[in-house]
């Protein structure tokens, strides 16, 4: 249901990348970058100089700028943002950004980048013939509403979300079929996230520009 492109020596500044894919801190408690580095790493950011931007930048685990194909960048059309998908070098990609921004100087990075959109021809198919729904993903619910919809004799499919939502579901309630169409609208009157809806949306943003910087 989603298209991908690449763009193997995609150019940036070091201002342009948002986030991380991987890092020893807890990336969900913070905001930012620069939030990150100022709460677990203060002492990469003790100066604002050349010289300590050049020894951040020359950590070796910044694999992005040490080494040729192994990290890269990645941004999806819903969501506008570009991650370093990185293993490892967090803190000091982080100072560095930090830094480079109060110093007002420009930092390129070259890399492999891959855009991704939803393909509205596969999603539009697939919204003709499922309602779709957001329910948790916990034991406790999704076992009544198993007990539920085999009571009521209804088909259904599930199939778990992934990162960050790991901790929902997505129902699929064929339209074709009475009982299933009846569920649908139970949920909908239920107010539950309907993301066949929450999808069309989404694919119809553009697609993040990932020509050279």
């Amino acid at each position: 249901m989603g298209k991908t492109w690449e763009t193997p020596d995609w150019i940036c500044d070091i201002q342009d990348v948002d986030g991380f894919s991987a890092s020893k801190s807890d990336l969900r408690r913070f905001k930012s970058m620069d939030a990150m580095v100022e709460h677990s790493s203060k002492e990469m950011i003790s100066e604002i100089t050349p010289e300590k931007l050049a020894e951040n930048l020359a950590w070796d685990e910044i694999r992005i700028i040490s080494r040729v194909d192994h990290d890269y960048f990645q941004t999806w059309s819903w969501d506008g943002r570009v991650f370093l998908m990185n293993s490892g070098g967090s803190h000091h990609f982080a100072a560095a950004k930090y830094i480079a921004a109060r110093l007002g100087v420009k930092v390129p990075l070259k890399g492999k980048c891959r855009a991704h959109s939803l393909n509205q021809v596969a999603l539009a198919s697939l919204t003709r013939d499922f309602d779709i729904f957001v329910m948790s993903s916990h034991y406790k619910y999704q076992m009544e509403f198993h007990r539920a919809m085999q009571s009521f004799r209804a088909t259904y499919y599930l199939k778990d979300l992934p990162r960050p939502y790991s901790e929902q579901c997505a129902i699929f309630l064929p339209k074709s079929e009475k009982r299933s169409a009846n569920v649908a609208q139970v949920l909908k009157d239920a107010r539950f996230q309907d993301l066949g809806w929450y999808l069309k949306n989404l694919s119809s943003l553009p697609l993040r520009s990932i020509d050279h910087v």
